[in-house]
């Protein structure tokens, strides 16, 4: 098999998978539970189920392929959504690959692989294809072959190459002109491009597309990845419960361990729901740990993605590295908005002033900011650009000093206040560890997570 990056679910886990609320294709502000059963208070206190199974002959498997420098969490949240209105969560297949290379042919041979092992486990003949920005190139290619074209029932392509032409299958192309004011990646996560999605595929409009907490347990599994080739990253996963106030760590021993092999996939996971986590990837031949803090998960995913890279990459070569400062990687699978409608990103150190780090030459494009503390101005928070960040696709740097405390005594606070819904301040906080041994990532949601 190839290293697709798929996860493979028990049935079971259909049934622990997303409760979002029944919403129509409504705001987070309509009546939440318009067209579903009155609820209990304690339903209403302990989260929502998903709708009744669709049909197998209706909820054809699902293959993704994300686009340049992407990976599977760029169908994270929508997949959440789809299972939340009755599709099979193992009927969800992302298809990983290489996102900073351009082989193009060699991409679509591995999605005929992927498809053809897909219409095998579930004995189907054809599955539904979607892809997203570059990923549309290799769906292309992949539908120029009829042989494979006949395996696919329909084809989503996301804000890239058009539909093919001549149409060899029912298609359509979503892009960011339908949804004013949307960026590319976020027209791969947003619940508007779902809707819109869901009713091509399923025939119907998705009766839930906004995410609140399940009832069931929330599983995450998922693997850890060399960004952006997406190779496994082999090594120990200690998944901590922290405090949500400064990111420290609440026990002496961590909620789960697992020794992640060279395909870097993990779980499942149980998590408590809606509660705050560290992970940390280690490995015997580096002393660096990397701290990944991600938005709490309130419904189970099959798509996590741990972002990494070995300790001497590329990021770590570029990052001004002390013992007096921490360096942060900030993420979120949708654009951070500069201009027009911007988003408020603020980062600061205990009581110290917080800084807005969201400045216009970050751009409405950049997925991955970084935040350290620039060689050249020492000890000083200019905002201005950090070399070599700002080269490279859907990434930018601003200098901010974070001062850090060789035993992570202190907190940085990272507050979003997410454009469109400044209402709901994402918060974030985490250890001040000092980037001399410790890489620090902070991974807000696509989408608002109440209480966060």
């Amino acid at each position: 098999m190839i290293n697709s990056g798929r996860v493979r679910r028990p049935l079971c886990a259909a049934v622990l998978a997303v409760g979002l609320v029944l919403s129509g294709c409504s705001s987070d502000d309509d009546d939440e539970n318009a067209g579903a059963a009155e609820p209990t208070e304690a339903a209403e206190q302990q989260g929502t189920d998903p709708l009744p199974p669709l049909p197998d002959d209706v909820a054809l498997p699902i293959v993704f392929v994300h686009g340049f420098a992407g990976s599977a969490q760029q169908i994270e949240s929508n997949a959440m959504r789809l299972v939340a209105n009755g599709y099979p969560a193992e009927r969800i297949v992302a298809y990983d690959h290489d996102g900073a290379g351009l082989d193009i042919p060699g991409y679509a041979a591995g999605l005929t692989q992927l498809v053809d092992e897909t219409l095998a486990e579930f004995d189907v003949e054809q599955v539904y294809l979607i892809g997203h920005s570059r990923g549309t190139a290799v769906g292309n290619l992949f539908l120029s072959d009829p042989a494979s074209a006949a395996k696919v029932a329909k084809y989503v392509a996301i804000d890239g190459r058009p539909c093919p032409e001549p149409q060899v299958v029912p298609c359509i192309a979503p892009v960011q002109a339908q949804f004013p004011g949307q960026t590319h990646v976020e027209v791969a996560t947003s619940k508007e491009s779902f809707a819109v999605q869901y009713e091509f595929l399923v025939g119907e409009a998705p009766e839930v597309v906004d995410i609140v907490p399940q009832r069931e347990p929330v599983e995450i599994s998922g693997r850890a990845v060399n960004f952006p080739a997406n190779t496994g990253r082999d090594a120990t996963l200690d998944i901590w419960a922290i405090d949500a106030a400064t990111g420290a760590r609440t026990g002496d021993e961590p909620h789960a361990s697992i020794e992640v092999g060279p395909d870097g996939e993990f779980g499942p996971v149980e998590l408590e729901n809606a509660a705050h986590y560290e992970y940390a990837l280690s490995s015997d031949t580096s002393p660096v740990v990397h701290h990944l803090y991600l938005q709490p998960y309130v419904r189970s995913s099959a798509f996590v993605r741990l972002l990494s890279s070995e300790p001497d990459g590329t990021i770590r070569q570029n990052t001004n590295l002390g013992d007096d400062h921490t360096a942060l990687v900030i993420m979120r699978m949708r654009e951070w908005h500069a201009q027009g409608d911007p988003d408020v990103l603020e980062i600061g150190v205990d009581d110290g002033e917080p800084v807005d780090v969201i400045t216009d030459f970050v751009g409405n494009s950049a997925i991955g900011l970084h935040v350290h503390d620039d060689a050249a101005t020492p000890g000083e928070s200019t905002q201005a650009l950090l070399p070599y960040f700002g080269e490279q696709p859907f990434q930018s740097g601003i200098d901010v000093f974070l001062p850090a405390d060789a035993d992570a005594d202190g907190t940085v606070t990272a507050r979003n206040l997410p454009r469109g819904d400044a209402s709901r301040p994402q918060t974030l906080n985490v250890p001040n560890w000092p980037s001399s041994g410790h890489t620090v990532s902070l991974v807000f949601a696509d989408w608002a997570v109440d209480g966060a």
